[in-house]
């Protein structure tokens, strides 16, 4: 047999044990995991202070339409801890909102409180959000979404350069900068902000997005719909 020839035949013997070896390992890793345990994210049979829960000025946003939900038939109230800044919220947690939204419809009313965990600059932008509630509540819901939306964007930049995209942001939405900014600007939403943080710290917040079901049931993190709905379900 020729050099080459045995070169060649050890070459396809060796590939062939490496694809081999390689499907039965894929194979391996694509076995259905089990259920998850999330237990360690959810505190239940609590009795939280509902006054620290939602306060008169937090934002507010109804479902609409009819819950597909026939285990809850009173009103349900969830409150959500987030900064704008945080990454989790921008996905999981808005993802989890509007789901909720759509499963309970009319029946629940959810209140965002702010737990700026990132600093100033999370302050400085959930300013500018609370303000726009001054506008309405469907231009407030547009420009929660749209800071959502380009997070990505902005977050990188510095002070200087993320104030010039946010003002275009704003203008771009047909919006009014300087009455949003100059809004933006009280005391109040400083003050507002301040409270939302110690009422979260209070209440044994320590992460976002963080969830509070009535006031029985604290979940951190953007869970399943499935998973939180077993802790409203439960009426």
């Amino acid at each position: 047999m020729k050099t080459e020839t045995k070169v060649t035949i050890g070459i396809l013997a060796v590939t062939a044990v490496i694809i081999f070896g390689g499907i039965n390992l894929f194979k391996g890793s694509i076995v259905p995991e089990g259920p998850k345990d999330y237990s360690k994210y959810i505190n239940t049979g609590l009795e939280l202070d509902k006054t620290k829960i939602s306060r008169d000025y937090n934002p507010k946003i109804a479902g609409s339409g009819v819950s597909t939900s026939t285990a809850s038939s009173t009103l349900i109230r969830v409150t959500e801890f987030l900064d704008y800044e945080c990454p989790a919220c921008a996905t999981s947690g808005e993802a989890l909102t509007k789901a909720l939204l759509i499963k309970y419809g009319s029946n629940i009313i959810i209140t965002r409180k702010i737990f700026p965990i990132h600093g100033q600059g999370s302050v400085d932008i959930a300013r500018i959000v609370l303000a726009s509630q001054t506008l309405g509540s469907e231009t407030y819901q547009a420009v929660h979404s749209k800071v959502f939306e380009t997070q990505s964007e902005w977050m990188i930049l510095g002070k200087k350069e993320r104030e010039g995209y946010v003002k275009k942001l704003i203008v771009d939405m047909g919006i009014d900068y300087d009455k949003l900014f100059t809004e933006s600007q009280d005391k109040k939403y400083v003050d507002q902000i301040t409270q939302d943080k110690q009422d979260g710290t209070d209440l044994g917040i320590k992460a976002t997005p963080s969830f509070i079901i009535e006031n029985h049931t604290r979940i951190t993190g953007g869970l399943p719909l499935d998973e939180i709905s077993k802790y409203i379900d439960i009426k």
